[in-house]
């Protein structure tokens, strides 16, 4: 779990709060992919996670079947600070509800899916494009 005493750990989960856009690096033989994306962290007693919604055609897709490592990690300052990475293991979690489903994930994107009109400025629209729910687990963190 992300570590909530420390300096660090206290601030990206402020930024995973705040933040609604993290860069998320796969990997595809072996070149880093980096893209921005949507996505929603989840903590309780038991663990935690991020939660990604992708498109059915993305890269990411096919090279998390290949391999499971990921980073995600914020924009830092225009001065190079705030550096945070985070770590984890990602899979495809089909099991996971998809985007209408999940109220969280709702409340925390409706103003910029009720303003696209890519997707009809509707949550099934987007939910129709942005199908693959990916969990990323065993996060650790690194940064400044």
């Amino acid at each position: 779990m992300i570590d909530e005493t420390s300096p660090l750990g206290a601030r990206i989960l402020e930024r995973l709060r705040e933040d609604r856009v993290v860069w998320m690096t796969t990997v595809d033989r072996g070149v880093p992919q980096p893209a921005p994306v949507w996505f929603l962290y989840e903590r309780d007693g038991q663990g935690e996670r991020i939660m990604v919604y992708s498109k059915t055609g993305a890269h990411r897709i096919a090279n998390i079947g290949t391999n499971t490592h990921v980073a995600l990690n914020f924009n830092c300052t225009p001065g190079g600070g705030q550096v945070h990475v985070i770590r984890g293991v990602a899979r495809i979690a089909l099991e996971v509800p998809a985007v209408p489903q999940n109220q969280t994930y709702m409340d925390r994107y409706r103003d910029w899916i009720e303003d696209n009109k890519d997707w009809d400025n509707t949550f099934e629209g987007f939910a129709a494009q942005y199908c693959v729910p990916i969990e990323i687990t065993e996060l650790k963190t690194w940064g400044w």
